[in-house]
């Protein structure tokens, strides 16, 4: 039975001030949790009024924000939308490294993919990743960087959400290198930030279990890709792209592959892409029942043993773009 707290609790959000930048108003209140004679409530510290701004521009400038901060559920796409626009800012500040600007985006990435995995945020926290890829991919193609520059800040540690942002970047870089166009290479990005985006329908005691899935228990996992495809194909303002990744990014090259059994060019050229990324971050990264794979045992691993999975010129240009990592 849920208490009084954990009711209060599934009101606010915890967010990174940081992300709110010093010289933009926000138009929400935020709190931090208070502790009294054993009772927990939530504080406001700030609202939109002159004096309280001023008070969160100075905590920001100091750079000393020891306090964890919260917003209301209901004002997470006010935060994100601010913290976008922070981020816009910061990607044209010549003195800022391309390593720290990356690191900013990935970040605010991964809030909103948390919120909307782990706290079953409203659809609409993901119109937020939007401008985020946008930010990516301009900053990517000014600077020349590319894989390297994003496995250096990928979360090496396996969740939905992090695994979500990593095969979003990394999708996101193959279209930069491979000189697509900008809208293709923001849908690309997209596409592959939301390939999992069903996963947020399936029960979260199957999406985090610790082990290998039975046969019933992986049946159930494969659903996602077709509820994927549904949530992307509701929303109805992405192109056919974006909804290829969500549904085929299981696919196999050479058949076999769920949820259709689609073989070569039946696959989407978009998700053909995304299964690489897909396969490639999850053998990178630590889960709590094997280790992760280094980069160069991975593409051995996905050439070797699981090369019909895939489009073959898309894995050798991976591997040719990802270089230095191996």
């Amino acid at each position: 039975m849920k208490t009084a707290l954990d009711q209060e609790e599934e009101h606010f959000r915890l967010i990174n001030i940081e992300h709110l930048g010093y010289d933009a108003p926000q138009s929400y209140d935020i709190f931090y949790k208070s502790s009294l004679y054993g009772t927990t409530r939530y504080v406001k510290f700030a609202s939109n009024r002159p004096s309280h701004q001023e008070k969160v521009r100075r905590l920001i400038e100091s750079g000393e924000i020891g306090e964890s901060f919260y917003i209301r559920e209901e004002d997470l796409v006010k935060y994100h939308q601010q913290a976008t626009r922070t981020l816009r800012k910061l990607m044209t500040n010549p003195q800022m490294p391309l390593k720290e600007k990356t690191k900013k985006v990935y970040d605010v990435s991964k809030e909103v993919m948390k919120d909307f995995f782990e706290h079953n945020a409203s659809e609409k926290i993901l119109k937020s990743s939007d401008e985020v890829i946008e930010i990516m991919e301009q900053c990517l193609s000014v600077n020349e960087g590319g894989f390297h520059s994003i496995a250096m800040i990928t979360n090496k540690d396996y969740y939905t959400y992090t695994h979500s942002v990593n095969v979003g970047l990394y999708c996101l870089a193959f279209g930069v290198k491979t000189k697509m166009s900008a809208k293709d290479t923001r849908e690309l990005g997209l596409g592959g930030m939301w390939h999992d985006i069903g996963k947020s329908k399936i029960d979260a005691n199957l999406i985090n279990k610790n082990g290998k899935l039975t046969d019933e228990e992986f049946q159930v996992m494969k659903n996602h890709t077709s509820l994927g495809q549904d949530i992307l194909e509701s929303m109805k303002c992405y192109r056919t792209h974006v909804v290829d990744m969500a549904g085929q990014h299981h696919e196999n090259f050479e058949g076999n592959g769920y949820p259709n059994g689609l073989v070569g060019e039946e696959i989407s050229r978009f998700a053909r892409i995304c299964k690489v990324m897909d396969v490639y971050d999850a053998l990178t990264t630590r889960r709590s029942y094997k280790k992760a794979l280094k980069p160069y045992d991975a593409i051995t691993l996905m050439k070797t043993k699981m090369g019909g999975e895939f489009d073959p010129e898309i894995l050798q240009n991976f591997i040719r773009y990802l270089g230095p990592d191996l």
